[in-house]
């Protein structure tokens, strides 16, 4: 097995690659705990779902119109509510519709899929794809497509297999007089992506407290220690 050292000399970054900026888990103006030492991460993936209706004028439309925005609506409808961000917690996975736009003529929605299990990670992208398929059949072939792609996937099976990366990284927290919790995230993260790229990345605490929000901000003294945290990593590492 390659040593950490090993694998941080051998790495390049792929021509192009653009990482994804860590989501956020804050629900709006909670804070999140700066002392968060991060392994494990939600798998994700995009979502997006294109409604092509058909736009009749209102007064001959029995029968005729398909309204894209509410074969949209019934798409949504058809997920399971409890299975969205704003009930689920900790490992409980989810769709999260971010976007939805369009008329009477066509429509757009645009979905994150996230959940720390794999299997239960493909199992949710299979039944968004089974609930399209539904509605395909009831509003004619051609009405609905789905693109999906997969974005990041759980950086704990990356990890795992080098403990010692954790096991610095909360040696150096220590050092910097903050008290490791670990925790895993339920969004995504630079971590994950640099984890398949054979990077093994847990996330470091950075100060940042209100995610998303229009509260978000970033305490200067967390911030500090989140420095302090990385200079102590970098000797630890060079010992």
């Amino acid at each position: 097995m390659e040593t950490i050292p090993d694998i941080i000399r051998g790495f390049r970054a792929a021509d192009g690659e653009v990482l994804r900026i860590a989501g956020a888990e804050a629900e709006p103006f909670a804070a999140v705990d700066p002392r968060h030492l991060r392994v494990e991460a939600a798998a994700g993936a995009s979502a997006r779902i294109v409604v092509q209706g058909r736009n009749i004028h209102p007064g001959y439309a029995k029968d005729k119109m398909i309204n894209a925005l509410q074969v949209a609506c019934e798409i949504n409808s058809l997920l399971p509510a409890v299975q969205r961000p704003e009930h689920t917690q900790d490992y409980e996975g989810f769709y999260h519709l971010v976007g939805l736009s369009g008329t009477v003529e066509k429509a757009s929605m645009e979905y994150i899929v996230r959940d720390h299990s794999r299997e239960l990670f493909e199992e949710k992208k299979r039944f968004l794809a089974d609930a399209v398929a539904l509605l395909s059949r009831k509003y004619g072939e051609g009405t609905i497509s789905l693109t999906v792609k997969d974005q990041y996937y759980n950086m704990r099976e990356q990890v795992e297999p080098y403990p010692e990366v954790i096991g610095k990284a909360m040696q150096a927290m220590r050092e910097a007089g903050v008290e490791p919790i670990v925790r895993p995230i339920r969004g995504g993260t630079d971590g994950a992506r640099l984890s398949y790229m054979g990077l093994p990345c847990p996330n470091l605490f950075t100060g940042g407290m209100n995610f998303h929000g229009k509260f978000e901000y970033c305490s200067l003294d967390t911030m500090g220690r989140s420095v302090r945290t990385i200079l102590n990593l970098a000797r630890l590492w060079a010992e």
